[in-house]
C-alpha cells in the first residue's frame, strides 16, 4: 500500500477494512502522498494507533468520512488529530474503540469545523463514553444521525437533552431494562438475559489480512 499510495496521488476513496496486517507505516504513506483522499475505512485495522492517524491527518486536509470501527489500539488523540487537522470530516465511526473517552469527544464538539460540518457519529459500544460527550456534542448544529449503542454509562436524560436541542436528530440507542426486584419465593429462580442491539454494516471488500 506505500507503493500504491506513491503512484496514486489523486486517491480519493480507500478500503481497507479487516486488513489487519497493516501497521502505522500505511498512515504514512497516505498522509505523505495522498493529499486528495476523502474517504477511508479502516475498519478493524487494530494495528493502526495514534502516531499514524497523526502522520495522515496532518497531509490529509481534505477527509469527509473516516471508519475506525474496531481500531482498537487508538485513544483520544486520534480525535485530537482529527479534529485540529480534517476539517470537512461529515462522517465519523469510532464503534467499539474502548479507549475513546468523554476527552476525545470534547475535541471533535469543540472543533469549528465539527460543529458544522459534523453529520453522522458512530459511538456504539464505548464503553468509557458518559453524558459529558452528549453535552459536548449540542454544539454540533448539523449532526444528523448519533449512534450510541451500549453505550452504559450514557442515562436516558442526557440523550433527552440533544434531542430538545435538535428535534430531528436521529439517535440509535439502547438502554438494558432495569432489573426486576428478586422474587420473595425461595423456591423461584429467575434468569435475565439483556441483549445490545447493534446497528449493522456490510462491506463490499473482503478481508486481506494478508495485505501489507
Amino acid at each position: 500500500l506505500t507503493i500504491l499510495s506513491q503512484h496514486c496521488p489523486l486517491l480519493e476513496t480507500l478500503i481497507i477494512a479487516n486488513c489487519t496486517s497493516l501497521t502505522d507505516q500505511t498512515l504514512i504513506a497516505l498522509g505523505k502522498y495522498c493529499h486528495q483522499l476523502k474517504k477511508l475505512d479502516a475498519t478493524l485495522c487494530s494495528q493502526f494507533t495514534d502516531a499514524g492517524f497523526l502522520a495522515m491527518a496532518q497531509g490529509c486536509h481534505l477527509l469527509q468520512r473516516i471508519d475506525l470501527e474496531d481500531c482498537t489500539a487508538i485513544t483520544d488523540e486520534t480525535l485530537r488529530h482529527l479534529a485540529d487537522n480534517c476539517p470537512n470530516i461529515r462522517i465519523l465511526t469510532l464503534s467499539r474503540c474502548e479507549q475513546i473517552t468523554d476527552e476525545g469527544v470534547r475535541y471533535i464538539g469543540s472543533s469549528v469545523s465539527a460543529q458544522e460540518n459534523l453529520r453522522i457519529l458512530e459511538l456504539d459500544n464505548c464503553p468509557s463514553i458518559t453524558d459529558a460527550s452528549i453535552d459536548q456534542l449540542l454544539t454540533c448544529q448539523n449532526l444528523r444521525r448519533l449512534d450510541i449503542f451500549d453505550c452504559q454509562q450514557i442515562s436516558k436524560n442526557a440523550v433527552k437533552r440533544i434531542q430538545i436541542r435538535y428535534p430531528d436528530l436521529n439517535i440509535h440507542a439502547y438502554f438494558a431494562p432495569r432489573t426486576p426486584t428478586p422474587l420473595i419465593h425461595p423456591s423461584t429462580s429467575c434468569t435475565i438475559c439483556c441483549c445490545c442491539c447493534c446497528a449493522s454494516r456490510s462491506f463490499c471488500v473482503p478481508s486481506c489480512c494478508t495485505i501489507t
